[in-house]
């Protein structure tokens, strides 16, 4: 039986997805309230009864993109079994989103690059969605390494993933990711070697 939502929450979610739509394409502060309602085809009252403030709806864009990508994600590497073909899925999932009309770099690093520095709502938010995708990986490191090693390697192959989108999104789209996922395979290897030695 198809599912059939209120009037109401479907305006809010055009709203969404046309604010997405706009900002990953060019930017927050390019882009007005009065253009997000005049591509909407909403009323301003709509607007403002469910967003009070163009940073609620920035920041409600951005913890729905963060909901999406780790849904598609958390599918793409449900398909493997070994936490090195795991890592490896999540850098070949960047490369196809890389080669979509979607791909405008990553829409936390830029909401960060526009409003960080200062005290606010979308900087606090960004953070905490790049958290959970760390979070995410780090539940994959820690089938290769414990401890602080997990703790480092995360952090090291969220840096890569980043360097691989600022890459792709600089012209390098083709091999962004592989080139990513290469050096994520050097590092692994080397925190295994420590760890054998260690043992």
């Amino acid at each position: 039986m198809k599912q059939t939502y209120p009037a109401a929450n479907i305006k809010k979610q055009h709203l969404i997805e046309t604010a997405t739509r706009l900002f990953n394409k060019h930017g927050y502060h390019a882009v007005g309230i009065d253009r997000i309602i005049h591509e909407s085809d909403v009323a301003k009252m709509t607007m403002y009864r469910n967003f009070p403030s163009k940073d609620s709806l920035v920041s409600e864009v951005l913890r729905q993109r963060m909901g999406k990508i780790q849904a598609s994600i958390s599918e793409s590497v449900a398909t493997r079994g070994e936490a090195m073909d795991k890592l490896r899925e999540v850098f070949l999932w960047h490369g196809r989103w890389f080669d979509t009309p979607d791909f405008n770099g990553c829409m936390f690093i830029a909401a960060l690059s526009e409003f960080g520095g200062s005290d606010n709502e979308i900087a606090r938010v960004a953070t905490a969605e790049k958290q959970r995708m760390r979070e995410f990986i780090q539940n994959i490191v820690v089938e290769l390494v414990r401890g602080s090693a997990a703790a480092r390697l995360t952090h090291q192959i969220v840096m890569l993933l980043d360097g691989a989108i600022i890459s792709a999104q600089t012209g390098e789209k083709r091999k962004a990711a592989m080139d990513g996922w290469k050096a994520a395979k050097c590092l692994v290897a080397s925190q295994l070697r420590q760890y054998q030695v260690a043992g």
